[in-house]
């Protein structure tokens, strides 16, 4: 999304991408100490955690900010799993509340969002998803190797969950549907579990549940690549997600845009994010309820179609072109 938005504004001037903790192998990305505070006049930051050092430039060198905000996870979720974590989040609040004063923009990447700006206190938050492309993944080639290793280690249905491990995303709640499904109802579709390790003890515990339950079909793929991620989507027959906690979600929009049906819990951004292109199931679900509608979508083709055409027509509220756009109104009229 960053990059996208830094390619907006290279249309009339230069535009560099600064993080605190840059991946390794991102050229395009710079780290925080790189940052040139002599051309700081307008700065467009990324909001989802807390960090000091962020706030300390923000705060000392930035003129004015255009901030885009993604949402920041419950830090009681991470309170016992990652105590570092947790205050991090907490301070990320607290850091928004500080800054309000040197916002000349307040963009959320949805409703859900810009209502919890506007519980601190932000007015005119404009709800764009600045940058998002849903589609990028359609424009790959899958990687062959992916494809070819999903054809030895997915027998039956392929149902996927993408996000980070951290304690809202609930990976362990699907591994306990999957039981329910194989043990209870006899019926055998593979789970693939992928995404970067952030809390890697959330991971851990997902696995080692999969693996004393002996829950057959678990696939714990981690990071990969996109076109590793282009394979998994159009392999899958659904993607699902037991996150108590979301912003937007991107994944869930390239899962609609591979045509894949969604089933998530009603929680945060979800709802508007998914409108009736999957089944939502209550904030408390456990994993009796996903492993009922996992059943009932695999055992309905007529409904997957259904599901996974109303995603493709949901998409079109997510254009990139017209996201696009609109920030670029809207920051050309803070210049």
């Amino acid at each position: 999304m960053a990059r996208s938005l830094a390619n907006v504004l290279r249309e009339t001037g230069e535009s560099t991408i600064f993080a605190r903790h840059p991946a390794p192998g991102l050229e395009d990305v710079h780290p925080l100490d790189e940052f040139p505070r002599q051309d700081a006049e307008l700065v467009v930051f990324h909001a989802s955690t807390g960090d000091p050092d962020v706030f300390t430039l923000l705060e000392q060198e930035v003129g004015r900010i255009v901030l885009i905000f993604h949402n920041i996870a419950p830090a009681e979720l991470f309170d016992t799993v990652d105590p570092r974590r947790a205050e991090a989040l907490r301070e990320g609040w607290r850091e928004l509340r500080k800054l309000q004063p040197k916002v000349c923009l307040a963009i959320a990447d949805s409703t859900h969002n810009a209502e919890c700006l506007a519980s601190l206190g932000y007015a005119d938050v404009t709800v764009v998803p600045a940058g998002v492309d849903a589609q990028r993944l359609q424009r790959l080639t899958p990687d062959p190797a992916m494809w070819h290793r999903l054809a030895n280690d997915a027998q039956g249905p392929l149902i996927t969950y993408v996000g980070q491990a951290v304690p809202h995303k609930r990976p362990e709640v699907l591994v306990q549907a999957m039981y329910l499904l194989t043990r209870h109802v006899e019926v055998f579709p593979s789970l693939a579990v992928v995404g970067p390790p952030t809390v890697p003890v959330v991971n851990a515990a997902a696995l080692e549940q999969a693996r004393v339950l002996r829950v057959p079909g678990c696939l714990f793929y981690g990071q990969v690549t996109d076109e590793e991620l282009a394979a998994l989507y159009r392999r899958s027959t659904l993607f699902v997600t037991a996150s108590m906690h979301e912003g937007l979600c991107i994944p869930v929009l390239e899962a609609m845009a591979a045509g894949v049906p969604v089933i998530a819990r009603a929680v945060g951004a979800l709802p508007e994010t998914v409108g009736s292109a999957g089944l939502l199931l209550p904030e408390s679900a456990g994993p009796e309820h996903f492993a009922e509608a996992i059943l009932r979508l695999m055992e309905d083709p007529d409904l997957r179609a259904s599901l996974a055409y109303a995603g493709r027509q949901r998409l079109s509220e997510f254009s990139t072109a017209a996201s696009e756009d609109a920030f670029r109104e809207l920051v050309a009229g803070v210049r």
